[in-house]
């Protein structure tokens, strides 16, 4: 935790100076609340700038370091903060801080956010260290990479790695979003401040943002909130050309900053707060009628200006090093996680996932959606009645784009529309009720009943929050020294593998982001349609593996063998390191085996019988057993300290096993005379709402001796800790198959012989 804090605060340090130095070109000599907005605006638009020049990571280094540098120099005399300020900032900056820490107190542990809900993050960190050094997959073409070139550029200090780098940065945006807020929330008591800011920064939305590791949708929330408070005492532009320029950098920061997080789609939000808010303004009617604008906007060079900024924005959006408009319209029209209610925004959703159609709703939502729409209301009608229609106008701005999406998008985009709205909506509503505390009874009972809603759904979001373990993954740091620098093929769909051997030239065969060096056997399929299967050397074509020096596999014994041109030159508790000496041989084939690692030639199958007789070599595995999930007998999805069992039969004699499963805490399996403990891990777990039926790689799970008969087996999952039972922590592990494996040599014969054998892969002329 201590290198996310530090990032944390390197970050917003540096934003605070940098938004100090625009405001101060830009005339404004007063300290203000927006500074932190803007100077993360106008950072990420350097490192977005320069993430795509040559040099990638180390050009954008190298860039934020000199705006850094030129930024103290302009702001060195100024004034850093208005009276009282620093302790408002100082204490919500806290408060926010130990809110988005709870995941990890709870988890019991540091790690990943958003393992197994939202496996992003995973590629983005395999994108940063690809703009650091080269190696793994290169982001997509036109990407925002804003956020990932800040990210390389805060892990190059000294013990600072790049997962803290983002998970700092990601807690950046959340304080700096509580800071923003600050700035229309003003004339208050500290501690209404506070409180207010706060729940704009962990709105229930944003909190479940944060769970799953997004900071492109906070970073825009944090972006529109900026305009909105901006707008509520707007600075007029001064006269002249350059004061105007320097007037208007604050703007070209924020518009910068949300095109390299969020790319052109997220200039949407802008524009539309900043015209409905001109179109409320009564010198906009006046100027209309007096026919102003026609005559301005009719003129040749206004015309040649405008035509200019559309063509060049669409070349942008289309062409280019930003061009992401081809791979934007793929996303926009995902449904990828399902429906999500704009009561939700609110910010009164009890209910640990956002998800509709995730399992277990929110409770009584009629009943809540009811309170936050009371509240709304009331506040809206408490703004107008002060005069004060900047913020809920640009709220409104952002329902218009919400339901102007609905025929051209999915609920994927459609609920990062809501997100980025929320803090927004919490602004609207916070600041009455934080006012009005105490002063009339119905918006004091209105104030504890909204605030204790909105408190206990964060409270959920962020207590279920995954927070991966080390897991396996951890130990692919033992085979760097021999991989550093060369291309290395993972064998396993996890997400995080790329992030765990950073150095090295890493590909992975992931089944929702093709990789175009890695291709699957036909074979043996890495989605078999109705289940991601588990990924070993038969998984691949020989074009891929010949393209690699490399290969990595789970060292569970229920994994295919490697071909003859392969050999072993390391290996940890859970993997091995194979290094290729030769061309891999041809007329290697496998049965139809689904996902396991082999398949039983079932001899009375005319198709097998025909196979079998046609000539060639199998090698097949020792005596197997396969206990599969739906045996366990108390399902294959455990609680803390909850256990299930399943029987094998296993003869007399030493038998290896191994086990799928996924574990937030430690796990144990159990049999008489026999213990192995199962370390926490979420390698390669996906999203339920993707996963088909994913059960998960197949890891080592002892070596068992066996008198010989039946014998019950038992998995154990370790007992909740004091604060995991205090709230209520209800995370699970999931179990699947349980196979043994005669501890012995694998044999090769001739095929013929190999019938009622496991097969692990043949030599022949024929294909299954």
């Amino acid at each position: 935790m201590i290198g996310t804090y530090a990032s944390a605060a390197l970050i917003l340090a540096a934003s605070l100076l940098v938004g100090r130095a625009t405001f101060s070109l830009a005339g404004r000599r007063s300290w203000c609340w927006l500074e932190g907005a803007v100077g993360f605006g106008a950072i990420l638009t350097v490192s977005g700038v320069l993430a795509r020049a040559p040099g990638h990571g180390t050009t954008a280094t190298i860039g934020i370091v000199a705006l850094i540098v030129v930024a103290a120099v302009i702001a060195w005399p100024r004034e850093y903060a208005a009276p009282g300020a620093l302790g408002v900032g100082a204490a919500t900056t806290l408060v926010v801080t130990l809110v988005l820490s709870f995941p990890f107190a709870v988890s019991g542990h540091w790690g990943l956010l958003g393992v197994g809900f939202n496996n992003d993050l995973g590629l983005h960190l395999a994108w940063a260290e690809w703009l650091r050094s080269g190696f793994g997959p290169a982001p997509d073409p036109g990407y925002p990479l804003g956020p990932h070139g800040l990210a390389v550029a805060v892990a190059a200090f000294p013990g600072l790695s790049l997962g803290q780098a983002f998970i700092g940065e990601i807690f950046a945006i959340g304080i700096l979003t509580a800071l923003t807020a600050l700035g229309a929330i003003r004339e208050l008591a500290a501690w209404r401040r506070v409180l207010g800011a706060t729940l704009v920064a962990v709105t229930y939305m944003a909190a479940s943002y944060f769970a799953q590791a997004a900071f492109k949708e906070t970073a825009e929330a944090l972006f529109v909130l900026a305009v909105a408070v901006f707008l509520m005492r707007p600075d007029a532009p001064p006269r002249g050309l350059w004061p105007r320029v320097g007037w208007a950098l604050p703007w070209a920061a924020l518009a910068g900053g949300v095109f390299f997080c969020y790319s052109f789609a997220g200039i949407a939000w802008p524009i539309a707060i900043v015209a409905v808010w001109t179109a409320a303004q009564p010198a906009t009617w006046r100027a209309l009628r007096s026919g102003r604008v026609a005559r301005i906007l009719l003129k040749p060079w206004v015309v040649i200006g405008v035509l200019l900024l559309v063509v060049l924005g669409i070349a942008l959006t289309v062409a280019g090093p930003f061009g992401f408009g081809s791979s934007f319209n793929q996303v926009a029209g995902s449904n990828t996680y399902g429906p999500v209610s704009p009561v939700e925004t609110l910010g009164i959703w009890p209910a640990a996932n956002y998800r509709l159609d995730s399992v277990g709703g929110a409770p009584l939502p009629g009943l809540m959606g009811a309170i936050a729409v009371l509240a709304l209301l009331a506040a809206v009608a408490w703004w107008m009645q002060r005069r004060e229609a900047a913020v809920p106008l640009a709220l409104g701005a952002g329902a218009v784009i919400y339901l102007a999406s609905l025929p051209f998008t999915g609920s994927y985009s459609q609920a990062k529309a809501l997100m980025i709205v929320a803090p927004l909506t919490m602004l609207v509503i916070i600041r009455p009720l934080v006012t009005e505390f105490g002063r009339r009874v119905a918006w004091s009972a209105l104030a504890v009943v909204f605030v204790a809603g909105a408190v206990w759904s964060t409270f959920l979001a962020l207590r279920e929050a995954p927070v991966g373990p080390p897991g396996h993954g951890a130990q692919l740091q033992a085979f760097l020294p021999l991989v550093h620098g060369k291309p290395v093929l993972y064998a396993g769909q996890d997400r995080y593998a790329a992030y765990e051997l950073l150095g090295a030239d890493t590909h992975v065969p992931l089944v929702e982001f093709p990789d175009v060096l890695v291709s699957p056997n036909p074979e043996k399929p890495f989605d078999t349609g109705d289940a991601y299967s588990p990924i070993d050397f038969d998984s691949f074509n020989r074009g891929t593996l010949d393209r690699f020096p490399y290969v990595i596999t789970s060292r569970a014994a229920w994994n295919s063998q490697p071909p003859s041109n392969f050999r072993r030159i390391a290996k940890t508790p859970s993997f091995i390191l194979w290094e290729r000496t030769g061309p891999t041989p041809p007329n290697h084939h496998v049965l139809l085996e689904g996902t396991e690692a082999g398949a039983r030639a079932h001899c009375n199958s005319p198709e097998v019988r025909i196979l079998l007789d046609g000539g060639g070599t199998a090698t097949v595995f020792g005596e197997t057993v396969i206990g599969t999930k739906p045996k366990w007998s108390n399902g294959s999805t455990l609680e803390t300290g909850e256990t299930t069992s399943q029987t094998l039969e296993l003869p007399r004699g030493t038998w290896d096993l191994s086990l799928q499963y996924f574990a937030p805490f430690a796990l144990s399996i159990t049999a008489p005379g026999f213990k192995e403990d199962l370390i926490p891990a979420l390698d390669g777990q996906r999203p339920s709402s993707i996963s088909l039926n994913n059960n998960g790689q197949f890891w080592p799970a002892g070596k068992f001796q066996s008198p010989g008969g039946k014998v019950e087996f038992t998995v154990n999952a370790a007992p909740a800790d004091w604060l995991q039972s205090l709230t209520g922590w209800n995370a699970k592990a999931y179990v699947g198959e349980l196979v043994a494996t005669k501890a012995e040599p694998r044999q090769t014969m001739p095929l013929r012989k190999a019938c009622g054998r496991w097969i692990d892969w043949y030599e022949g002329t024929q294909s299954p």
